[in-house]
């Protein structure tokens, strides 16, 4: 199959999709499941996989379902993206429920600039579409492959009023940029970076390979780290907005030292955050994520 037929019917399936109510949306996911379960795929492989990695004081019965369910989750959130990339960005906001530490993103704003960042939890394009509503947001960004997907995908998020910074030497010139102007540069930190771009750092006690540009960002003059995603409400009910200023974390074990121990200290900050984020819903944590690959 051409490039160009993937693409049509990638998008033509997400348009379809998008027009479904959120139930429905998760009705489809439960049969999928069901599916997925039954035959031998990489999704339950390197999810039970991860799970019995950074989980390994559950037993065996608390994995396997903790799997069952992340799966599922996983399912929720790829059939979600028809709703968020093909319909209005206010037609996702009106999913959302409730906003919990909304007035930690108000006051960063009042004092300067903010590093958002939202792991691999629930409904992030959900969260960055909602955070692009209350402040000037640049994202970084990395292609689709699909180029009808990857013009999809950057017309939704341009129209709910993000910029795109290309994930790239240029595009990190244009995060900082956007934070010299007092505004809010948007990061998925559980990304595995490039090569030389990345240093190994602990992650649910095991050597991951963790970007430093969040860590790095966070320098910039005035700055605040802000931690959130879009937590999923159970029975299909929508989302829960949760955000967290974790700037004193990051520099309370900092100390002093070389540039480089500083950094290190830095981002296994914003790991352990990050990690104590996910133990508080690991359902939704996307475990399928190979996030050990260069390490385990």
């Amino acid at each position: 199959m051409s490039e160009n037929l993937k693409s049509n019917f990638a998008v033509g399936l997400l348009r379809i999709l998008g027009k479904l109510p959120l139930w429905g949306l998760h009705s489809i996911a439960r049969l999928f499941l069901v599916a997925m379960l039954l035959f031998p795929n990489q999704t339950v492989k390197q999810t039970r996989i991860n799970i019995q990695r950074c989980l390994p004081n559950l037993t065996r019965q608390q994995q396997a379902k903790l799997v069952h369910k992340s799966v599922l989750h996983t399912l929720y959130a790829a059939l979600e993206m028809g709703l968020n990339w093909t319909q209005s960005s206010q037609r996702g906001l009106d999913h959302i429920i409730s906003v919990t530490g909304g007035e930690c993103l108000q006051q960063a704003q009042a004092t300067g600039a903010i590093v958002l960042l939202t792991p691999h939890l629930g409904n992030w394009e959900l969260f960055a579409n909602w955070a692009a509503h209350q402040a000037n947001v640049t994202a970084l960004y990395k292609a689709a492959k699909l180029p009808g997907l990857d013009q999809l995908i950057h017309q939704a998020r341009s129209n709910a009023g993000m910029k795109l910074a290309p994930a790239t030497a240029k595009g990190v010139m244009q995060l900082k940029r956007s934070l010299v102007k007092g505004e809010v540069s948007l990061i998925l930190p559980d990304q595995e970076p490039p090569p030389s771009a990345g240093i190994i750092s602990q992650w649910f006690g095991q050597p991951a390979y963790t970007m430093t540009l969040a860590a790095q960002l966070a320098d910039t003059k005035n700055t605040r780290v802000i931690l959130g995603f879009a937590r999923r409400l159970a029975n299909s009910e929508g989302f829960a907005i949760e955000l967290e200023d974790i700037s004193d974390l990051c520099s309370a074990h900092v100390g002093s030292g070389s540039d480089s121990e500083v950094l290190a200290a830095k981002v296994q900050a914003i790991n352990t955050s990050i990690e104590r984020l996910v133990r508080g819903t690991p359902e939704q944590y996307q475990w399928e994520y190979r996030r050990f690959k260069h390490t385990l």
